[in-house]
């Protein structure tokens, strides 16, 4: 009777997001095709001149717009099948079901009135404003250093692309609006029993909702990692508690974030029929085993991304070993220049590394996936970053401030 006590809010929240989520999918698709007609085809005629994937600023695969996926989202706001009603075009987006595509909710409206280039540069502003909120509110909250390797973090991952293509800011925004929402409402959440589970998982639904298998790690690992910075330092919990919190808030946002995506293939199928939901499975089986053409190499995924991340030519060379001495050199010599605080407070963050790790597991999963996208996905890699550099920076001990005289 308690864990079905347990389930039920989960239940409810997911029940209740399903419906939304399939609601506003259905009543945006009930807005005319003539009203946003010429605004596509002006948009779309943009972004053929802008090629499908260029590069800009420093050349390398780091640097690449996906103009590709931005012109697919737009060209399937207008449905190529005239006799299917707006619930059948919702759901199959231009036979492309196996995704929710909830951008349209935003993106189908605004495309009334706006061509790319401004939807654009609404997304830019509304990017750089839910970052430097975020951080605002992270400085308060916790203190204004982890403020600033935030906002590190975030423009490690090419901020100014990131920023302006559709594809790549949709996750940056929900990371965002999360952080926010975190930070701001920190104690009502610790008031409510499963309060961070609950938000966990109502966090990796909305992010399927919008996802397209992007980075989608980068909105559990980074507001992790914060949260664990304050359970450390303020609650001062223990590693055992630590820990704890960090499995129990992991498998809630995977747990939402799978049941959604289940959830749509099974309402593609329900609507559109059996046939789709065999052509979805036939893709899932390609991104977890890979093809003949495409074997799945886990290791060089993982080079892959990283070297995309280090900005490093495609021919470049990492050598693993002196990644690893000079990240040890560094750690040591900050180690012994500040001392580590209490082992007990610093075995408390060690959950942290933990978080850091989400990113290369989430390639051996994902790895066809990242392995073909690298140029994207590198962007998980951002949790390893924050999570590495939030673990240092809480193990330091503080300099005592003296009194002014």
């Amino acid at each position: 009777m308690g864990r079905v006590k347990m389930l039920k809010p989960f239940a409810v929240r997911f029940a209740a997001l399903i419906a939304v989520f399939f609601l506003s999918m259905a009543l945006v698709y009930c807005i005319p095709a003539s009203w946003i007609e010429k605004n596509v085809a002006a948009s779309v005629e943009i972004m053929e001149g802008e090629g499908d994937y260029p590069m800009y600023f420093f050349y390398r695969h780091s640097s690449i717009m996906d103009v590709h996926t931005d012109k697919l989202m737009y060209e399937s706001l207008i449905q190529n099948r005239d006799y299917y009603n707006p619930i059948q075009a919702s759901v199959s987006v231009n036979q492309y079901p196996r995704y929710w595509h909830g951008y349209q909710v935003v993106l189908r409206p605004l495309t009334v009135f706006f061509q790319v280039q401004e939807v654009r540069y609404l997304g830019m502003l509304a990017f750089h404003l839910l970052l430097f909120w975020s951080a605002w509110l992270l400085a308060k909250r916790t203190r204004p250093a982890n403020a600033v390797l935030y906002v590190l973090t975030i423009a490690t991952g090419n901020i100014a692309l990131s920023a302006v293509c559709l594809q790549f800011m949709n996750t940056f925004l929900i990371l965002f609006a999360t952080m926010a929402v975190l930070l701001s409402r920190y104690e009502k959440f610790k008031e409510r029993a499963y309060g961070f589970s609950l938000f966990f998982f109502t966090v990796g639904m909305v992010e399927n909702f919008f996802d397209f298998l992007t980075y989608p790690i980068i909105t559990l690992g980074i507001p992790l990692v914060a949260l664990l910075w304050i359970k450390a330092r303020e609650e001062q919990a223990d590693l055992r508690e630590n820990l704890l919190f960090t499995v129990k808030s992991s498998v809630a946002w995977g747990l939402g974030y799978a049941l959604t995506w289940i959830a749509k293939w099974g309402i593609a199928t329900v609507v559109l029929g059996v046939r789709y939901f065999w052509r979805t499975m036939s893709v899932v089986q390609y991104r977890l085993e890979g093809s003949a053409e495409e074997p799945l190499d886990r290791i060089g995924t993982i080079r892959k991304n990283l070297k995309a991340w280090l900005n490093v030519q495609d021919d470049g060379l990492i050598s693993w070993s002196k990644v690893a001495l000079v990240v040890l050199v560094i750690a040591l010599v900050l180690i012994l220049v500040r001392k580590v605080r209490d082992l007990r407070a610093a075995a408390a963050c060690l959950p942290m590394l933990l978080v850091a790790l989400y990113p290369y597991v989430w390639y051996l999963v994902m790895s066809n996936h990242s392995q073909i996208h690298y140029w994207y996905t590198y962007r998980a890699q951002l949790v390893a970053l924050f999570g590495g550099l939030m673990f240092l920076g809480s193990i330091l001990r503080e300099r005592k401030r003296t009194p002014s005289a």
